[in-house]
């Protein structure tokens, strides 16, 4: 491994694109829920769930996150549920004009007026239970401030978890460029041997097609070495060895670790391939190159999978 893929170390500011972080507290008698996911997208796809109280929060919570992170789809959702039991009140006067009403038209159309209490209780009106929806613009004076506060903490807590998984993914993703650039110093290593197992193998074939013909011989080797040469791979092994040495310069960068890669990522994609184009055809001399090349596209293809999740 090279002397830049052993000093390599994650990005310490790089983050995941996904992540979750959950913060509950009790505020005033209620229980404040506040969760945030995120998933990978390629720009900001933010999410704000908020009971009905309050709504009216919902700009500064959109902003205070928009500030801070510029990808993902994010789901930010905030619960409150009551800490006690509600308070219940039972409307008498009302659960008696519904009960004489089902008695009258039972009485009218000479239907049976039976009925249970718990239906009864479910009509509007019956039952009233006293708590968020009784507490209106006073709970949104009171809750402003905590519910901001669970919101930043919890952005918080899902940022610290995005930087954590970042870390393994960074570190994994280092060694992978460590694996292409030891598959490439090989493909380096044979090369010369390729080279001259190529025009070989054409030249075998020129004389089976061509022999008849009376092709002049020193013409014959010269149209080989020609075609040798095209099948010359060093130019696209000399740029993946430079292309690793690159992407683990990325990855030690502390901010748009993602972006930065797609580039870097295609042309190592691009260059693979046209190694893999190269030995095809020159028989079973040319499997220990066709075999680094599959395995540097592979670790490529991992690459790019992993850069998507990547900010």
């Amino acid at each position: 491994m090279s002397e830049t893929l052993a000093k390599h170390k994650p990005g310490d500011r790089a983050r995941s694109m996904t992540g979750y972080a959950e913060t509950v507290t009790e505020q005033d008698g209620m229980v404040l829920t506040v969760s945030l996911r995120s998933v990978n997208h390629r720009f900001l796809d933010l999410h704000v769930y908020l009971p009905e109280p309050l709504q009216p929060l919902e700009p500064k919570v959109r902003r205070g996150i928009q500030e801070k992170n510029p990808r993902g789809r994010l789901d930010l959702k905030v619960t409150l549920d009551r800490a006690t039991p509600a308070n219940v009140s039972v409307d008498e006067a009302m659960l008696g004009r519904y009960i004489e009403l089902f008695r009258r038209l039972g009485a009218q159309y000479g239907l049976s007026a039976e009925t249970d209490m718990a239906t009864i209780c479910r009509l509007p009106g019956v039952i009233n239970l006293t708590g968020l929806e009784a507490a209106g613009g006073e709970l949104l004076a009171r809750l402003e401030a905590p519910v901001l506060a669970a919101v930043e903490q919890t952005f918080r807590r899902w940022d610290e978890m995005r930087a954590a998984e970042a870390r393994f993914l960074l570190d994994d993703m280092g060694k992978r460029v460590g694996r292409i650039q030891e598959s490439a110093e090989r493909l380096e290593g044979l090369q010369a041997e390729i080279v001259l197992l190529a025009q070989k193998r054409l030249q075998e074939r020129l004389q089976t097609l061509l022999g008849q013909a009376g092709l002049d011989p020193a013409r014959l080797a010269q149209e080989a070495a020609l075609l040798a040469e095209r099948a010359d791979a060093s130019e696209e092994i000399l740029r993946l060895k430079a292309h690793a040495v690159r992407l683990a310069l990325v990855l030690d960068q502390e901010a748009d670790v993602g972006r930065k890669l797609d580039f870097l990522l295609q042309e190592m994609h691009r260059e693979a391939n046209t190694l893999l184009a190269k030995t095809a055809g020159l028989g079973e001399g040319s499997l220990p190159l066709t075999d680094s090349a599959l395995e540097i596209k592979g670790e490529v293809e991992k690459l790019r999978e992993q850069a998507q999740n990547l900010q």
